[in-house]
């Protein structure tokens, strides 16, 4: 587990499951409510720290539907019964169609029920009272989101250290993947970045090294 701050957000990040995706529990200083982002896997330590906190109220938040983002679904909501499952409506189906999420071609189908809330481009997503947005960023998926708040955007598999997310999947655009990017995360001012997979990096650092925008 590595921890990151901000002036009002703490944010945790947890590898989890065989393709070591970045889960991140992100929650306010000295407050009882949290996210968690891209629930990979099952995790005890991250079950523990949640209890530790004492916190109380716990949603889940997803940046796409692929599989390897979705899997560990069902553990937190028997874990959390009151916990609100949120995703885009354009990859909601994802959820419970497990051609779409990609599970059936790594031979293990997957499928959990239907989410809780659609979040929209513009949505304004809330851990006690620090309020992020979100925007709809399409490229890796139809749907793929960027959460933003403060200091710290979580991107899923849309942008990557020195990388972008595959767009080779159904649904999957490169142009749109790079116009979404540059619109949507290059446009804002300097922040670290936590992304789906691999290490964290900076907005600065990607618009000045990241070969995909050279």
């Amino acid at each position: 587990m590595t921890q990151f701050n901000n002036e009002k957000l703490v944010c945790e990040r947890y590898i989890l499951g065989a393709l070591d995706v970045n889960t991140y529990l992100v929650y306010e200083k000295n407050a009882k409510e949290c996210l968690i982002i891209d629930p990979a896997a099952n995790s005890e330590r991250l079950i523990d720290k949640i209890n530790q906190l004492g916190i109380n109220k716990v949603n889940i938040f997803l940046t796409h539907g692929h599989i390897d983002h979705i899997c560990g679904i069902d553990f937190y909501k028997k874990m959390f019964p009151e916990s609100k499952v949120l995703v885009s409506k354009q990859d909601a189906v994802m959820l419970t169609d497990a051609e779409k999420n990609l599970s059936v071609w790594l031979g293990e189908p997957f499928s959990t029920k239907d989410a809780d809330l659609f979040v929209n481009d513009g949505d304004v997503v809330e851990i006690g009272s620090v309020k992020g947005v979100a925007r709809l960023v399409p490229g890796h998926t139809e749907g793929g989101l960027v959460l933003i708040f403060d200091g710290m955007i979580f991107s899923g598999d849309t942008l990557f250290a020195g990388s972008v997310g595959r767009s080779d999947f159904p649904g999957g655009s490169h142009s749109k993947l790079l116009t979404g990017i540059t619109n949507n995360i290059f446009s804002l001012s300097d922040r670290l970045v936590f992304p789906g997979h691999g290490p964290e990096t900076t907005i600065d650092k990607e618009k000045l090294n990241n070969p995909f925008f050279s």
